[in-house]
């Protein structure tokens, strides 16, 4: 018991999403944004008390700032600030705490070559029939007594997209037990 409060000692170094905002938090939790905590607080001597591993796997370090000694909570976010999607390791070829960097589904497309009429036909895939756009005083054939097609390549006529890549989510705050 602190105070009014239960502590979890088995649920120390715990970390989740939570359904609450950072400032809601309840008792013990405290947001996974890097921040450093002083060795010798309360908060900074439970981290302290984390195995090796956990403490290399969760990049969790000890750092001198004008002379006292600081620990960090870990953090839940990149160095650009985008939040880590948490997935599952099978602790063989990829261990707790590594890192992927993003990667997109495959996007594939087709076009036939030498097709003037019904291009839109001849397009699979990404790419899609597109009229072609003649600059006034192009270099080939200035001026053409026909139409001409070109082919446009758009990702999402095959896969969802958005200005960044992401899975189906919700919002959620990252977490860190300490019990404190």
């Amino acid at each position: 018991m602190i105070g009014s409060h239960v502590v979890f000692k088995d649920t120390i170094g715990d970390q989740r999403l939570m359904p609450f905002r950072r400032d809601e938090l309840p008792f013990g939790w405290y947001f996974r944004n890097g921040d450093n905590y002083l060795l010798s607080s309360p908060q900074g001597k439970v981290l302290n008390g984390l195995s090796a591993n956990y403490k290399n796997d969760h990049r969790i370090t000890i750092k001198t700032i004008n002379g006292q000694q600081y620990i960090n909570v870990p953090t839940a976010f990149a160095p650009d600030g985008r939040g880590f999607f948490e997935r599952a390791v099978n602790g063989t070829t990829r261990q707790v705490g590594s890192w992927e960097d993003d990667a997109i589904r495959e996007i594939w497309g087709h076009f036939d070559t030498g097709i003037v009429d019904c291009h839109g036909l001849y397009t699979r895939g990404a790419f899609v029939g597109a009229n072609a756009i003649y600059p006034e005083n192009g270099a080939f054939a200035p001026k053409k007594e026909w139409p001409a097609y070109g082919y446009d390549f758009r990702a999402s006529n095959v896969v969802p997209t958005a200005n960044e890549n992401r899975p189906l989510n919700i919002g959620m705050t990252p977490v860190i037990y300490l019990g404190v």
